[in-house]
């Protein structure tokens, strides 16, 4: 493993001892001077800050020695970088007690941090338009330079980080497990994928398990790391309401896709729009907040490997199918009652819309994409 400074190993014991919070780490780090300072000011037992309890550092000073070794340990063996609050190059946005002092951060592209970082998030049950829209999203940032920072989830964050890897970008996964920790396991070999070509961060030290409290506060370093937050599908209740009410409250800019009324898991984004988020009707939109402009990302559709596969030409039955589901999904005996064709003309029309990327079957109805 690469060298590594006492500073980043004395911040990771820190980040790791009992009942750490991130109000507490960022008060001893300010009273302390240093990560160093903090570990022998606790050895000595002398913290002295008012916000911590005593015993919370008599609990710290009995644990240290043993956290001490295991997070040595792990250091030794991993390519973890430290990163600390006060960092020249500290990447969330908001300095405030409530945040992360330290970030746990490894994989093989660190200038993911250095671009323009938008958030690509929603349900992880979302439908096939969801996927196919999260997927066009960050194909269109991966090209316009930007990083996408999604959560590592089932649904649309997988969707999101695979699609900015397939078009060449970088993303970040922001975890609410130690790194050590793949959640969901199935997502594991996407772990992989994102440390090789971006990276994975969380706040939560080496051996941290999946807890369902863990996962909203992860949340709100999504919303800090990025300048922009896109929420693809959400229910009205769920994490990516959160990090959109996160974003909200750090003044980020908050984009939300619209979907029908039909749609429970388009509810969440368009109550957002009614209070006042951005509609995101077309993912060249989003180009604007990274700079790309926006006239010749539209005159030339090459980069937008989503929109490449929508410019093949339809049989006219196909095109009437696709035009009959109106932009929701149908079964096979409603379009065939709306279209007026046979049977087995709507039959060979959705398949071609299949094959060409345009349509989807799901939940037993097929899904205009």
């Amino acid at each position: 493993m690469s060298a590594r400074s006492e500073r980043e190993v004395c911040a990771a014991i820190l980040a790791a001892l009992p009942r750490v919070t991130p109000v507490r780490l960022r008060a001893l780090l300010l009273a302390a001077g240093t990560p160093e300072l903090a570990v022998a000011a606790i050895a000595d037992g002398r913290v002295g800050v008012e916000a911590i309890p005593g015993e919370v550092v008599a609990g710290w000073r009995h644990a240290l020695d043993t956290t001490a070794v295991a997070v040595r340990e792990h250091l030794a063996h991993r390519p973890t970088r430290v990163l600390v609050f006060d960092d020249p190059d500290w990447p969330l946005s908001l300095d405030a007690p409530s945040m992360p002092a330290v970030l746990l951060a490894e994989g093989d592209d660190y200038s993911a941090l250095h671009r323009p970082r938008i958030a690509v998030v929603g349900t992880r049950h979302p439908t096939p338009q969801g996927i196919a829209d999260a997927r066009e999203v960050a194909t269109v940032l991966a090209d316009s330079g930007a990083t996408v920072v999604s959560g590592l989830a089932y649904g649309i964050d997988a969707a999101a980080h695979d699609a900015s890897l397939v078009a060449g970008g970088t993303t970040i996964g922001v975890t609410a497990t130690g790194l050590d920790q793949p959640y969901p396991k199935p997502n594991a070999p996407l772990w992989s994928r994102v440390r090789a070509q971006g990276l994975i961060l969380g706040e939560n030290p080496f051996g941290t398990r999946p807890e369902p409290r863990l996962f909203p506060i992860r949340n709100r370093i999504i919303a800090a790391l990025s300048s922009s937050v896109v929420i693809v599908e959400a229910a009205v209740r769920g994490g990516a309401l959160h990090t959109a009410l996160a974003a909200k409250d750090m003044g980020k800019h908050l984009w939300a896709i619209p979907g029908s009324r039909r749609n429970p898991v388009a509810e969440g984004c368009n109550r957002l729009i009614a209070d006042g988020a951005q509609p995101l009707l077309d993912p060249i939109d989003i180009a604007v907040a990274v700079g790309r402009d926006p006239v010749s990302l539209a005159a030339d559709p090459t980069p937008v490997r989503g929109r490449q596969r929508r410019t093949a030409p339809l049989s006219t039955a196909a095109a009437e199918v696709h035009r009959a589901c109106g932009g929701e999904p149908a079964t096979l005996d409603q379009l065939v009652g709306v279209t007026g064709l046979p049977v087995a003309a709507v039959v060979a029309a959705t398949r071609e819309l299949a094959r060409l990327g345009r349509m989807q079957r799901a939940s037993g109805r097929l899904w205009p994409l």
